[in-house]
């Protein structure tokens, strides 16, 4: 606002120099049509100065105050004024009143004013992103900044790839571990784990303990969402491999990871209420990956039948066994991908 009033004033004692100049006079008897033979009376020049800074002024102020619209409306109802105001007292009492300069202060003022507000908003919506996205996916947090409204609308079906990777044994370890390494630990592969996911196009849902949620297909739609999932599995546990051996030297643990991987049709949308609310997925699919990570032993993957059927051909997989899904509708077959 200082830098608003500091330009707002410089404007307006440049446009009161230029009007005591008469530079604008010659524009002003255009437009207002004064007669060349007619002597007309001049404003006193504190008066002129108030209009113009009047003018230099009150939009910009009005439209930060009350919004673009009704701020421009408002100047728009001002100006009718006092366009009747300058041409009865040109008429009818020969006396000059000034119109570019307040038009131009006008005009100035409603220009600087979106400017800044624009930039400010932008500026300020880069932050809320930055801060936004340290909490939440990026993916996420820019769909939700677009769709403000994302909260009171219903949910969209979607086909999506969902892949749940737990690590295993964590209960036991955190209770022979200080919390301290067993946060180090899990700072250590879910930080590997979740490049590895997002260089492959993943979406971070949530992190619940030592599991992690990945979907693919939602927020950012994709055509191969199935592929990139395995991709990003198999990438996962060569990583594993590397990481199980690094902390089976520092503090003797062994580190293994399971990994459930479903395709299936989803309800993506917000769970909660406007006070609090989670962006996510929801569906048979949801649950049949979860089911798939829970009876998947560690260092391998498990993907459901609909995600085999779409990658038979890219990968190589062996029929597990069927394996008891808890809310998916009894058993369903399990198909290990060959590392």
């Amino acid at each position: 606002m200082r830098v608003f009033l500091l330009v707002s004033v410089l404007v307006g004692i440049t446009l009161c120099i230029l009007q005591n100049l008469y530079i604008f006079n010659r524009f002003d008897s255009l437009l207002l049509s004064l007669n060349p033979d007619t002597s007309y009376d001049q404003l006193p020049l504190l008066v002129m100065v108030l209009i113009i800074m009047f003018h230099t002024f009150l939009p910009g102020i009005i439209i930060l105050e009350e919004g673009v619209v009704k701020g421009i409306a408002l100047t728009v109802v001002i100006w009718f004024f006092y366009a009747v105001l300058i041409h009865t007292y040109a008429t009818g009492f020969s006396f000059y009143i000034p119109l570019i300069a307040p038009i131009l202060g006008c005009v100035i003022s409603i220009i600087r004013v979106l400017a800044w507000e624009y930039t400010y908003l932008m500026q300020e919506k880069d932050g809320i992103r930055k801060t936004f996205g340290c909490f939440v996916e990026p993916k996420v947090a820019e769909f939700v900044l677009s769709n403000p409204d994302i909260i009171n609308q219903d949910g969209q079906r979607t086909t999506a790839t969902i892949m749940f990777a737990d690590l295993r044994g964590f209960t036991k370890l955190c209770e022979n571990l200080d919390p301290e390494q067993v946060i180090t630990i899990l700072r250590d592969c879910f930080g590997k784990l979740i490049s590895i996911a997002k260089n492959n196009g993943g979406t971070v849902d949530k992190l619940i303990g030592d599991c992690m949620m990945v979907v693919w297909g939602n927020p950012v739609p994709m055509d191969n969402h199935a592929e990139k999932a395995v991709e990003a599995a198999i990438e996962m546990q060569t990583m594993m491999l590397s990481l199980k051996r690094k902390w089976q030297n520092r503090l003797g643990v062994e580190i293994v990871m399971g990994i459930g991987i479903a395709t299936d049709e989803v309800v993506a949308g917000t769970l909660g209420s406007e006070d609090f609310c989670d962006y996510t997925v929801l569906g048979t699919g949801v649950n049949l990956a979860a089911g798939l990570e829970a009876t998947c032993p560690g260092d391998m993957i498990y993907v459901s039948e609909k995600t085999y059927q779409r990658l038979s051909n890219s990968f190589s997989f062996v029929e597990s066994k069927k394996v008891k899904v808890k809310n998916n509708g009894g058993f369903a077959t399990a198909y290990q991908v060959l590392l």
